[in-house]
């Protein structure tokens, strides 16, 4: 993500967070756009929103309205084999080349362990051709002509070579040419070891409201404020594998000791999260580190995942 963001790929910010020539659309409204007919055609570039972005009822109807769906996927998940008009099939991480950005900063290559099966082609190659035909030729012809073209387009990046990452990686923050990052885009880091956090250009800090306590009006009515994250087995690989049929993930809440008391849960119960009409059955976990009033729940699930949730609370009871 961090990665993404500082090579442009932000609906906001061009490379290096440059100011973009114009400002282009987040996943959200891209769906909202897609759903309404505004947009005809979407190229999901490994990704399945339905299963990923949050509201997958919104990008169902997305993909369903639109004309043309492209999908580059290693998975054909069952949403993209509903709604795919065109499937690329995409490296799996294994087969990949190239360089990704770990979140302290530090450029770390990749480089191929198996061979590419088939007819799979890199990702870059797969852009590059489409680019080509559409009138746009970057004459991207390999993995190096690419990065040559990145670390010239982002200013902070300049005068890396591959070499120089080698197989430690390098910090460009740690880099002379770390000025170059416009100085409204970095804020305060206080180690060495410290993150600098860019905030999208024209975008300002998400405000942040205050933490659910069980005074709150939803602790008191029964319902929940949820939060939610992605577990990290959870992906359509791992439920293809035969060997890891183990680790596939599966819904759970994650409850304070205090509202599972009062709700009458326990540790392993079968319980209903349910939300204007949705229901999800998931495993109850009781943690002490979860801020009474709040459930945790898990996204990017095959079934019973939280993005089917639009609202901010939930009921939570045994099934």
């Amino acid at each position: 993500a961090r990665g993404l963001r500082e090579v442009g790929a932000v609906p906001n910010a061009g490379p290096g967070y440059a100011e973009p020539p114009a400002v282009g659309r987040g996943a959200a409204e891209i769906a909202r756009a897609a759903a309404a007919g505004d947009i005809t055609a979407l190229y999901l570039f490994a990704t399945d929103p339905i299963r990923e972005q949050p509201d997958s009822a919104l990008w169902d109807k997305a993909l369903a309205h639109a004309s043309l769906v492209v999908a580059h996927a290693s998975v054909l998940t069952p949403g993209l084999r509903e709604h795919a008009t065109v499937v690329f099939p995409a490296e799996s991480y294994a087969e990949k080349e190239g360089t990704v950005v770990h979140p302290d900063g530090r450029l770390q290559r990749l480089r191929t362990a198996i061979k590419r099966p088939g007819e799979v082609r890199a990702g870059w190659s797969v852009l590059t051709e489409i680019a080509r035909r559409v009138g746009d030729d970057e004459r991207v012809l390999s993995a190096p002509i690419a990065f040559g073209q990145l670390v010239s387009r982002v200013p902070f990046y300049a005068g890396l070579t591959l070499e120089e990452i080698g197989g430690r990686g390098v910090r460009w923050p740690a880099r002379e040419q770390a000025s170059a990052m416009p100085a409204g885009e970095v804020r305060a880091a206080g180690s060495e070891g410290a993150t600098p956090r860019p905030t999208p250009v024209g975008q300002a800090p998400a405000a942040q409201g205050p933490a659910p306590t069980s005074t709150t009006p939803q602790a008191a009515s029964g319902a929940l404020r949820i939060g939610t994250y992605r577990p990290i087995w959870a992906s359509p690989e791992v439920e293809i594998s035969p060997a890891l049929q183990f680790a596939i993930a599966r819904q759970q809440v994650e409850l304070s000791p205090a509202d599972a008391q009062r709700l009458g849960i326990t540790p392993g119960d079968a319980v209903v999260v349910a939300q204007n009409g949705t229901r999800l059955h998931a495993q109850a976990h009781v943690r002490a580190g979860i801020q009474e009033g709040t459930a945790f729940l898990a996204d990017s699930l095959a079934s019973d995942s939280a993005n089917s949730l639009t609202e901010p609370l939930v009921e939570v009871r045994k099934a």
